[in-house]
């Protein structure tokens, strides 16, 4: 799962800290990271998770992509709650970041979505190739495939909820 020295416990251990943020953002981008790279749908299992983070106080939840919003919507399993999912384009990430003042957890393809994080932030870059832009001392974590990031949002959907 994650490359590197880093293992999975200590990306684990990073994403459940966030858990205790005041104001978090939940940042994913859709191709490679939501859905597997070659599908046009999101795993249903990430939905789930955003699902129910859209749903917890706090807690601010996009979708990174260059597709039309109305596209990436018909193709994430999302509830009731969709109607707080934001759609972001990959240069609004860290506007927003800073419009609300958030700890943020971004998780994409592109090194270029992460490279607007601050201190206490986390990027989990998707990427199954040796990446040097991948670098857990400073925040950023790498793992293989889209199913890794179904871990990842389930590890922060147990912290957030306590």
């Amino acid at each position: 799962m994650v490359a590197g020295s880093a293992t999975v416990e200590e990306l684990l251990g990073e994403v459940a800290a966030l858990g205790d943020a005041p104001t978090l953002l939940v940042a994913c981008g859709f191709d490679g990271a939501l859905a597997p790279l070659g599908d046009d749908r999101a795993l249903q299992q990430s939905s789930e998770a955003l699902n129910v983070l859209l749903a917890l106080p706090g807690t601010t939840v996009a979708v990174v992509s260059r597709r039309p919003a109305d596209e990436i919507a018909e193709l994430m399993f999302l509830s009731g709650a969709k109607g707080g999912l934001r759609m972001l384009d990959p240069d609004a990430v860290e506007p927003l970041r800073r419009e609300l003042g958030a700890v943020a957890l971004v998780v994409d393809t592109d090194p270029a979505t992460l490279a607007g994080l601050g201190a206490g932030d986390l990027g989990v870059l998707v990427d199954a190739d040796a990446d040097p832009d991948a670098d857990p001392e400073h925040g950023v974590y790498r793992v293989a495939e889209a199913e890794d990031v179904v871990d990842v949002l389930e590890e922060l959907v147990g912290a957030r909820r306590h």
